[in-house]
């Protein structure tokens, strides 16, 4: 079994629909399972929906009360990758599964020297809800489905980050108020400040959950504006990059 050191995954959380903590829980039992690494969510709601601690030695999690319907996913990252424990952090979403060899070859890749690595080459594989029920029944039914095939290589899910660097890069925008073009955004900011992005071999696997307000588009103000966010770091040269965020390398 492969075990991963000195590793901490942040999880920021809205449980929108049962599917969604359906899909946590057996993302925290496959990583405690697989991994030693240590877990930090933080869950912002109305009221706390996530409960299921018990077990969970290497679990720390934080309720944040919070009426807004959009989840401000940037903001609570940033509280996230501030407070985690570990130089090397995995940041991950509620509905992910990724295999541990290729979590350590990513956490290998940050160690080796990139600012950012995705634990996995591109292939997101989308899950429907009865192949996500299957391989919550039984892990090993990923090992039988089809992954040779994906859409555009993907930057979303999960990644892994050189925690200092990261943040000395501006960590998450938070211009991004609820679901946009966040994952975009983070890799050209790496590119335009010419830090180290990398990516490992193997697939990606989303499980199914509804799509609610925070996991898709509103065609409204605030997309123009999550969008807007993403355009104005393109147009940016290395030099203003460098002058916002203060990075000295």
């Amino acid at each position: 079994m492969n075990r991963v050191m000195k590793v901490s995954i942040v999880i920021p959380l809205r449980v929108d629909s049962k599917e969604r903590l359906d899909n946590l829980n057996f993302v925290l039992f496959l990583l405690l399972e697989q991994t030693s690494v240590e877990i930090d969510i933080l869950e912002a709601d109305v009221k706390q929906h996530f409960h299921s601690l018990r077990g969970y030695g290497r679990v720390r999690y934080r309720f944040v009360e919070d009426s807004d319907p959009i989840f401000h996913r940037t903001r609570y990252l940033n509280q996230l990758l501030f407070a985690a424990r570990h130089p090397v952090v995995g940041v991950w979403d509620t509905d992910v599964i990724i295999s541990p060899v290729q979590l350590q070859a990513a956490v290998e890749q940050i160690r080796l020297g990139s600012v950012m690595c995705f634990p996995y080459d591109g292939r997101f594989i989308f899950l429907d809800k009865e192949q996500s029920l299957a391989v919550r029944q039984d892990s090993s039914v990923l090992q039988k489905l089809d992954s040779s095939s994906s859409m555009r290589p993907s930057v979303g899910g999960a990644f892994l980050v050189n925690r200092e660097k990261y943040l000395a890069a501006g960590g998450e925008n938070e211009r991004f108020y609820g679901w946009g073009p966040e994952d975009a955004e983070r890799v050209k900011r790496m590119e335009i400040l010419e830090l180290p992005v990398s990516r490992v071999e193997g697939p990606l696997f989303h499980l199914h959950h509804p799509r609610g307000v925070n996991s898709g588009v509103d065609c409204g103000e605030r997309d123009k504006q999550n969008l807007q966010a993403l355009i104005d770091t393109c147009r940016m040269t290395r030099e203003e990059l460098l002058k916002k965020t203060g990075f000295s390398g």
